[in-house]
C-alpha cells in the first residue's frame, strides 16, 4: 500500500512536534511538518503534491485559508483536516466553507492530536479514497454502454429491486422498506444506480425502470398479503416523471392488478426536484394522494424551499437528509435542526423518517431527541429480495420464486 503523505502546517513548535510524532506512529504515513506556509510551498514546488493537509487557521504571514486555496489550485491537494483553537462556531463555519470549495473535509481535530483522532481521520480518508475508486470503476463501465444495452436490460428484466429497511428507532423493529434499483448485469454482476440512472433519464427510459421495480415490489406485497401480512414499500420518483398523467394511471392499474391498498405504497419525491416543477407535476402529485398513495418529500433540508412545498402539497411523510445525522455527535446545531424537524412533523401530523443512521452513537442521540423512524446502515444496507425475506419477513413465506443476488450494495 502506498504511504499517505500528510503535510502539517502549524506555527506553534510544541503543538507541531506532538502532531508530527503521533502521525509518524501510524502505519503507512509520511509526515512533512512546517511552521510557515512559505516553507510548505517550497517543499510542494519540489515534490508537487500531498494527500492530506492538517492546517492551523491562525498563522503569521499567509494564514491557513490562503494556504489551502493555493494548495488546491496549484498542487491539487483536496483533503483537509482542521487543527485550530479558534471559536467553535467559527470553526464550524470554516468547515462548511471548506466543503463548499470542494475539498474533502476529514474533520476537526481541534487542538487534540491524539493517536485515536488521527487514526479516525486516516480511516475516513482511506474510506473516501476507496469509494472514489469504485465510482471511477463504475464510470469506466458506464462508458461501455449505449442505448441498446439499456433497452435490452429492460426487456430482459435485468433491473432488480434491493430493499433498504426503515425501522422503529426505539424497538429496532421493521417498519417498511425503500426499493432501490440495481442492475443484475450478466457480465459485471450487481451494478449500482450511478452507472445507469442518468443514461436512462437521457434516453427517456426511467419510467420503464420504475415500473419494473414497482411490479416486483407489488408481487412481494401480494404474496405477503396472502399469508395475512403486509408491509409498506417506498419508491423513488423523479418529479419529471409526472409531466403527464400516464404514469399515474399505470401506477393505479398495477396496484389494482395486485390488489394492494395504495396506503401501503409511498412515493418519494426528491426535494430539489420540486423547486421549479410546473403546475402539471403538482397536479399529478395531488392526484396520487387522492388515490390513497402516501407521498414523501425526500432529502428534506438539502435544498432551499422545503417549508413552502410542505405547505403547498399534500405530503404525508418527511425524509430528513442524512447530512444532519453525519455531524450529529459533534455539531449542536444539527441536533437543534433535527429537534425542530421532529416538532414540525408532529405539528403537521406527518411521519418523519431520518436517513443516514450509521452508528450506535447516532442512534442513541436520535432516540434522546425523540426520533421514531430511521433508515441507514446501522440497521441494514440495501439487500436483495431473498435476503430481505429471510432476514425480516415470516419464515413460512415461499422463497421458491425469488432470485438470489449478491448481498450488499
Amino acid at each position: 500500500m502506498d504511504k499517505v503523505r500528510v503535510i502539517v502546517l502549524e506555527d506553534h513548535p510544541f503543538q507541531r512536534a506532538v502532531l508530527e510524532h503521533n502521525l509518524a506512529s501510524l502505519a503507512n504515513v509520511e509526515v512533512f511538518a512546517f511552521g510557515a506556509a512559505q516553507d510548505a510551498f517550497v517543499w510542494l514546488d519540489e515534490h508537487h503534491s500531498a494527500d492530506i493537509v492538517i492546517c492551523d487557521l491562525m498563522m503569521a504571514g499567509i494564514d491557513g485559508l490562503s494556504f489551502l486555496h493555493k494548495a488546491k489550485e496549484k498542487y491539487g491537494i483536496a483533503s483537509v483536516a482542521l487543527f485550530s483553537s479558534i471559536d467553535k462556531e467559527l470553526r464550524r463555519a470554516v468547515s462548511q466553507m471548506i466543503k463548499m470549495l470542494n475539498f474533502e473535509y476529514l474533520g476537526d481535530l481541534r487542538k487534540c492530536p491524539s493517536v485515536e483522532n488521527l487514526q479516525r481521520m486516516l480511516d475516513r480518508f482511506s474510506s473516501n479514497r476507496s469509494q472514489k475508486s469504485q465510482k471511477s470503476s463504475h464510470a469506466v463501465v458506464c462508458t461501455r454502454f449505449v442505448r441498446e444495452d439499456f433497452e435490452q436490460a429492460l426487456k430482459q428484466g435485468q433491473f432488480v429491486g434491493f430493499y433498504q429497511p426503515k425501522f422503529d428507532v426505539a424497538g429496532f423493529n421493521l417498519k417498511g422498506a425503500e426499493m432501490l434499483a440495481r442492475w443484475n448485469h450478466p457480465d459485471f454482476g450487481i451494478v449500482g444506480p450511478g452507472v445507469f440512472i442518468e443514461p436512462l433519464i437521457s434516453y427517456g427510459l426511467l419510467d420503464e425502470l420504475f415500473l419494473q421495480l414497482f411490479k416486483q415490489g407489488c408481487a412481494l406485497q401480494q404474496r405477503l398479503q396472502q399469508l395475512g401480512n403486509q408491509i409498506s414499500l417506498a419508491y423513488n420518483l423523479d418529479i419529471s416523471q409526472l409531466n403527464s398523467t400516464e404514469l399515474v394511471y399505470q401506477i393505479v392499474d398495477i396496484v389494482n392488478e395486485f390488489k394492494i391498498h395504495p396506503k401501503f405504497i409511498t412515493l418519494e419525491i426528491t426535494e430539489t426536484g420540486l423547486l421549479a416543477a410546473p403546475a402539471v407535476n403538482m397536479e399529478n402529485l395531488i392526484r396520487l394522494r387522492m388515490q390513497g398513495f402516501e407521498l414523501a418529500i425526500d432529502d428534506f433540508g438539502a435544498a432551499h424551499s422545503s417549508l413552502a412545498r410542505l405547505c403547498e402539497l399534500p405530503f404525508s411523510q418527511i425524509k430528513l437528509d442524512g447530512c444532519f445525522v453525519r455531524e450529529l455527535s459533534v455539531e449542536p446545531r444539527c441536533q437543534a435542526a433535527i429537534s425542530s424537524v421532529i416538532a414540525l412533523s408532529q405539528a403537521l401530523n406527518m411521519e418523519l423518517v431520518i436517513e443516514g443512521i450509521e452508528t450506535n452513537s447516532q442512534l442513541e442521540l436520535l432516540q434522546q431527541l425523540g426520533c421514531t423512524t430511521g433508515q441507514g446502515f446501522c440497521f441494514s444496507r440495501p439487500i436483495d429480495e431473498k435476503t430481505f425475506i429471510k432476514r425480516f419477513l415470516p419464515a413460512n413465506l415461499d422463497l421458491l420464486d425469488t432470485q438470489e443476488f449478491s448481498l450488499e450494495c
